[in-house]
């Protein structure tokens, strides 16, 4: 593989590690709802021109209801795979640090397989089932930390993160059985422009444009830079190295965001770190590992 493709997959890394760190900054002026929203319009914005490059050229060819049909999956996927997720994660970063939502969202691929099994008729092998016990073992001790025996909102911040990455692993099923003949770039721009519209109603709601107008310019700019950089240009690249490379090698971006996520918590927030923390994400890691079947496609690339 071309080196810069590395560079790539590294740089979308940190991309998607600083947007813990983006979410931590923006959440508490704006609001979970508010952050979340806006969120979701920057990217449509931002990958707006793709959409409409993407969209000009393969929608018009389609007949009527395949058209419907591809309009309604790209409705289903934009709310199962960012509306939701997005408030979740907004929730979460009002209290839960960065680094700790970083590594509790690298579970997606766990839920992604799990999912896949129980609702998609999925084959899953027992390598597979293992790594789905290692990465749940690892979520707990990597909160022990944080879990107490009564819901505070720690615990309830925890939950949304878990929440939003089951939502990513339904959601990802669901476009493979039902957008997998539909180029990549027009999922990503296009769920990103239909969620914009679905979540307009938010900024109707009460006195929300007056809240907007009183935020600081420098949880604007933290925003900002969620919604176009660490969304809409990160899911361009990230829909690139799918392109150039393979799906695999771009999902093992998962491996990374953790370190990111981390680092810049605990550089940038001055986020406290905990060895269960250490061993939780090895954990999770290694179930990811297990369960995506990367160490046996390795395994096969060293023999070749």
């Amino acid at each position: 593989m071309n080196p810069k493709y590395y560079l790539e997959l590294v740089l979308l890394a940190a991309i998607w590690g600083a947007s813990f760190l983006f979410m931590r900054i923006a959440s508490p002026e704006f609001g979970a709802i508010n952050m979340a929203a806006l969120r979701v319009v920057i990217a449509g914005i931002t990958l707006l021109p793709v959409f409409i490059i993407v969209a000009t050229k393969h929608i018009p060819p389609l007949p009527q209801q395949e058209k419907k049909t591809l309009w309604k999956n790209l409705i289903i996927v934009s709310v199962g795979n960012s509306v939701i997720p997005f408030f979740l994660f907004a929730y979460a970063a009002l209290t839960l640090e960065a680094g700790l939502a970083s590594i509790v969202n690298a579970t997606t691929p766990l839920w992604g397989a799990f999912f896949g099994v129980v609702l998609f008729n999925a084959i899953l092998p027992k390598s597979g089932w293992f790594g789905l016990l290692l990465g749940f073992i690892g979520v707990i001790v990597l909160t022990l930390h944080k879990l107490s025996l009564s819901f505070d909102n720690d615990v309830l911040a925890i939950c949304a993160v878990i929440t939003a990455t089951c939502m990513y692993g339904i959601s990802s099923n669901y476009s493979k059985r039902h957008l997998n003949n539909v180029p990549a770039l027009l999922v990503a721009s296009g769920t990103m422009f239909v969620g914009a519209f679905i979540v307009l109603p938010v900024f109707f709601i009460g006195d929300t444009i007056t809240h907007l107008m009183s935020v600081s310019l420098h949880a604007w700019v933290a925003l900002i830079i969620l919604g176009a950089l660490c969304t809409g240009f990160a899911y361009i690249l990230f829909y690139r190295l799918i392109e150039f490379t393979s799906p695999t090698i771009a999902m093992s971006v998962t491996y990374l965001i953790p370190i990111f996520g981390v680092f810049f918590g605990s550089t940038f927030l001055n986020e406290p770190l905990f060895i269960n923390m250490f061993f939780g994400g090895i954990l999770i890691l290694t179930g990811v590992m297990l369960t995506t079947g990367l160490h046996q496609r390795l395994k096969k690339a060293k023999q070749q």
